[in-house]
């Protein structure tokens, strides 16, 4: 599944600059994404802050897709 949602992310997004659309895939006992989540987004390409949480990343993505 890790793959899988690489992909996605990716998918018309090869800078990383967009919100990555596996924020909004969560564990439903943890109601949190998983490690390899985490571990992507401070990966090349997208390379998010130190300060970033996955929770940030989620409000983008509702902020940029939620209405569409």
């Amino acid at each position: 599944m890790t793959y899988l949602l690489k992909d996605v992310c990716l998918h018309g997004n090869e800078d990383g600059r967009a919100p990555m659309l596996s924020a909004i895939v969560v564990n439903k006992a943890s109601r949190r994404p998983s490690e390899q989540f985490s571990v992507l987004a401070r990966s090349a390409p997208f390379s998010r802050p130190a300060d970033w949480t996955w929770q940030d990343e989620q409000r983008d993505v509702f902020a940029r897709y939620g209405e569409e």
